[in-house]
């Protein structure tokens, strides 16, 4: 019975199954990767390893390394469309929620909320299936879309910019740019849209700006290795942008082959 209702179930979502056990789907989420996203993660890993180790070694530096060493895989998993990426991303988000709630970035807290429920426990509890029929679930953003999208990010900006301002987060300016792009994006990846990238890279941009920020008022111990995987993340975001499966490259070599 169990056998008929999987069966029924995969022929109305047109999704495949992984017939193996988890940990035998970790190793082929981590494996076939070409040599660009596995580069980026070790390059970031060994810069990240070199600030923990000249540096004052404490709870708070520990739990930024086990972080960035993390949300680094996570997003070279992203960048090449494996679903893997939520299990890691969970992961790293729960350190960057204590990282950036020991330095005062209050919106940056939420925004991490918000990609964990969006993002990383929908992909950890459809591990089987989420990643299959990839190609078919893609959307893509037009004109009206993106300027709904836009406003919603404005609107958005400036009342956090006033509450987080209340509540004496130490840069609410950035971080709640941070927090209203982020959301947005986690809510589009949700649906599918493949233009969250764009987005990605305007978040990562700005954290960017806080975390120089942060570095230059010298309040957060975790200011310069953030600094660096927000670099990182740029660096894949623009990678992502352009040769991801989510991709607008990606999206249009799929439509031109269902067209023809």
């Amino acid at each position: 019975m169990e056998q008929q209702i999987n069966s029924t179930e995969e022929s109305q979502t047109g999704a495949k199954r992984f017939e193996g056990n988890y940990f035998q789907w970790l190793r082929s989420e981590l494996s076939g990767w070409d040599a660009t996203p596995w580069s980026m993660f070790w390059f970031g890993v060994s810069f990240q390893l070199c600030l923990f180790l000249t540096n004052p070694i404490n709870l708070t530096t520990t739990i930024t390394f086990i972080a960035t060493v993390f949300g680094l895989l996570c997003v070279v998993a992203m960048m090449v469309g494996k679903s893997v990426n939520g299990l890691l991303g969970f992961i790293s988000a729960i350190g960057f929620i204590y990282v950036n709630f020991t330095a005062g970035h209050f919106a940056s807290v939420l925004d991490q909320t918000v990609f964990m429920l969006c993002i990383d426990l929908p992909l950890m509890i459809k591990w089987r299936t989420w990643g299959e029929d990839f190609d078919a679930k893609l959307r893509h953003l037009n004109v009206r879309g993106w300027i709904i999208v836009l406003a919603i990010i404005a609107v958005a900006w400036f009342s956090l910019f006033h509450a987080y301002t209340a509540l004496h987060d130490t840069n609410p300016l950035w971080d709640s740019l941070v927090l209203s792009i982020g959301a947005t994006a986690s809510v589009m990846i949700v649906f599918h849209f493949n233009d969250t990238y764009t987005l990605w890279l305007a978040e990562d941009v700005v954290n960017v700006l806080l975390w120089f920020t942060a570095l230059k008022g010298g309040y957060s111990q975790s200011s310069l290795p953030m600094l660096v995987v927000t670099l990182t993340y740029t660096v894949t975001a623009i990678y992502g942008k352009f040769y991801s499966p989510w991709s607008a490259k990606h999206y249009k070599e799929v439509q031109s082959a269902q067209n023809d």
